[in-house]
């Protein structure tokens, strides 16, 4: 996988199940939606410093 698509793949990843858990305890649909892309943001992040330290 490309260097830079790595840390995209992984905070869609995050995203995507923190949106679905959400979903599963009736939290309305929009708090879902903003849970799963904060998520995603912070996965992003934690996985380029992660291997920002792998270097």
């Amino acid at each position: 996988m490309k260097k830079k698509l790595k840390p995209i793949v992984e905070g869609l990843a995050v995203g995507v199940v923190f949106f679905s858990i959400t979903l599963l305890f009736e939290i309305p649909f929009f708090m879902s939606i903003i849970i799963g892309v904060l998520a995603s943001i912070g996965g992003f992040r934690n996985s380029i410093k992660m291997d920002k330290e792998d270097k």
